[in-house]
């Protein structure tokens, strides 16, 4: 029955052939024997919603050499990159663990900072992976804070990058501050270089951004028996505020909205008097910061080789010694 269907069919294609004057029209469909034959591998390709395969096959014998070597290629280029992917990723844990990176979450943290392309795509990689919320922000601020300070030379990135983590959680302004603090206590045993590199990652954080004050510096013990780490963190700190501000009233301003005024600046009993929670004690160590910090830059500032007559940095010093009058302050 099957063989007496397709007999009719062929017939009917012959008769219409015949009488279109032995010329196919663009309207017949030209279906050769073997796609007759293939109807169980290939399907039939000119009945409407039928499956047909068929295009994929086309070429494949004049193309196979060409198609392995593509497909040789594709795949040592894939390996390849696996394999760099894989050493980077192995050197960085390494990395990570010589800078006592302890925690799975710290080392994670670690490889997002150190392996990212730029400042948008760490912070993008770090908001993306829940490392600034549920206090995990505490661990990435602890490991920028040790990423910056132990490289060659300070890196713009991870100011930036500070920048950014404060913008969108301010709850890190405040750890920012509890890492100086222990930075600050450990300076005995923390090098120069680190002490350099976070003296400028902190001038970008009160100077620039205005995510810290200068209060924060109250922790150092600013006296004749400084020690050498503290001298140079405090110096190249302020050369980078007297180096950069182009108006002495900005310095004066950083002072003065940095370090808390004395209780005798605020009258008794106003409203702003009432709404400062221990005023008088925040006062007092303010006006400790203040002449400790004026000692700090006669002795030490003024003598920088910077500090030229007609200079920036003569007078943005000069703005910073006045500011730091407690003499009816």
């Amino acid at each position: 029955e099957k063989t007496a269907k397709l007999r009719k069919l062929i017939g009917r294609i012959k008769s219409n052939v015949a009488s279109s004057g032995s010329r196919v029209s663009d309207s017949n469909l030209r279906i050769s024997l073997d796609d007759i034959r293939n109807i169980e591998t290939k399907g039939r390709w000119w009945k409407v919603g039928a499956s047909w395969v068929g295009n994929q096959y086309q070429h494949r014998a004049d193309d196979g050499d060409e198609s392995e070597n593509d497909d040789g290629d594709k795949e040592n280029e894939t390996k390849n990159s696996t394999l760099e992917t894989t050493n980077e990723d192995e050197e960085l844990l390494q990395l990570a663990s010589k800078y006592r990176m302890n925690t799975d979450i710290r080392r994670s943290i670690f490889c997002i900072i150190m392996g990212s392309a730029d400042c948008d795509d760490a912070f993008e990689k770090l908001v993306r992976g829940g490392m600034l919320k549920n206090r995990t922000e505490r661990d990435t601020v602890r490991v920028l804070v040790e990423c910056c300070g132990n490289e060659k030379t300070h890196n713009p990135f991870y100011s930036h990058l500070a920048s950014r983590i404060c913008e969108f959680q301010p709850h890190c302004k405040f750890t920012f501050q509890l890492a100086y603090w222990d930075l600050f206590k450990q300076f005995d045993t923390t090098k120069m270089r680190k002490a350099a590199n976070l003296a400028k990652l902190l001038y970008h954080l009160v100077a620039v951004d205005h995510s810290l004050k200068m209060n924060l510096l109250k922790v150092i013990d600013i006296t004749d028996e400084i020690s050498e780490t503290a001298g140079i963190f405090l110096t190249i700190f302020f050369s980078c505020i007297f180096d950069a501000m182009d108006d002495p009233a900005q310095v004066a301003d950083l002072f003065h909205r940095g370090i808390p005024k004395g209780p005798g600046s605020v009258p008794m009993g106003s409203k702003k008097a009432m709404e400062m929670d221990n005023a008088e004690e925040q006062g007092a160590d303010g006006d400790g910061l203040r002449e400790s910090l004026s000692v700090f830059f006669l002795q030490t500032l003024k003598a920088s080789p910077k500090n030229k007559k007609n200079s920036k940095f003569r007078a943005n010093y000069k703005a910073a010694v006045k500011a730091c009058e407690t003499d009816g302050v």
